[in-house]
Order: structure tokens, then sequence, then C-alpha cells
């Protein structure tokens, strides 16, 4: 297995793409966030998907070659790609000590703008005790739904949603949707 692998399930928890590549530029793994995106980039089907492992010389090439602007950020050089009506995917590029020479020299942190990472309803009921129904009110609005959407799609009052919601502020100790989205965003990198 590959030493990287670990890492790119991490980035996956957390909505972002990892590429492993070698010091030939192959690429030697990918997670599924990166497969995702380069599948929606570049019109791929399943099959040159999978076939970018041990390959994809080029798609590397042409996803640095969209890149339009960059930026540096704490002395790290970030790559802005632009996408058709989506916001921008953020790409940089993470060094790896070399092991062998076909092994692994880098890894491509790609950061898609439109994911939403979430913790499973498992990770907030085991933190924080929240009952399966405020675990699941707590990911919607972290989704971005409002209260009336939810009362909407759960078949619930708003007043019984407001009523969820501060037991969900009191178990958290939050005090606004703001702050319990922000709180529970750090934890969508657990299991």
């Amino acid at each position: 297995m590959l030493v990287g692998m670990p890492l790119l399930r991490v980035f996956d928890r957390m909505g972002c793409g990892g590429i492993i590549l070698a010091t030939t530029g192959q690429i030697l793994a990918t997670n599924i966030s990166a497969r995702l995106t380069l599948k929606q980039m570049f019109n791929l089907d399943d099959a040159a998907v999978a076939a970018l492992n041990g390959s994809g010389r080029e798609t590397i090439k042409q996803l640095l070659s969209r890149g339009r602007s960059r930026i540096n950020l704490d002395n790290e050089d970030w790559i802005l790609i632009e996408r058709s009506c989506r916001r921008p995917l953020i790409m940089t590029c993470v060094p790896v000590p070399v092991l062998s020479d076909d092994g692994p020299h880098s890894v491509l942190l790609l950061i898609d703008l439109d994911a939403t990472p979430l913790p499973n309803t498992a990770c907030l009921e085991q933190i924080f005790g929240l009952t399966r129904a405020e675990a699941r009110l707590t990911l919607f609005l972290v989704g971005g739904k409002t209260l009336a959407e939810i009362a909407e799609m759960l078949n619930l009052s708003v007043a019984t949603v407001r009523t969820q919601l501060k037991y969900v502020f009191d178990k958290t100790h939050t005090h606004r949707q703001a702050e319990l989205v922000v709180l529970v965003l750090r934890l969508a990198s657990l299991p």
C-alpha cells in the first residue's frame, strides 16, 4: 500500500482532492475527491479516471495549464483554477520526502470551494450527545438550509425545529448558527 493513502483518506473527509505524484510526474494515487474533480473538469468517463493511476501526466499538465492566477500565502504558492459556473478550484503542491526514484515526490492538494465536507451524524451524537434528530438538523444547517426549509423537509413545524436547535446550542455550547457551523466543520476530518 502506498505510504500516502491514509493522508488521501483524510483529504477526502475534508472535501479536498489529493493526488500523489512520482518524481517522473506520473500519478501514483488519487483520492475520491480528486477523481471526481478530474472527471468533471475533463469530461472523463470512469475508465479514463481509473487509468490515471500509473499515468496521468498529461492530465496534470492540462490541470496546471488552466491555472489563471497564482497567489502567495505565507510563502506558499497557490493556483486558482477558474471553472465555468462554479467557484474556483484552488491547488497547491506539497513536496514529500523522496524514498525512491519511482516513489512519491509530491502531493497536489485540490480545494473545491463548492464541496461542503460534513461529519457523520454518529460523530455529532458521540461528541456532543446529540440525538439523531438533532444531529440531522445540525448537518442540514451546515449544508446551508434555513430553519423553514428544514422544517418543510422533515414535515415539522418551524417552532419544533427551533426547539431542537436550542437543545443543539446547549449541548454544543454555541449561541448562534454561524458559530455552530464553524464548530461542526472542524469535525469534518474525523471518520
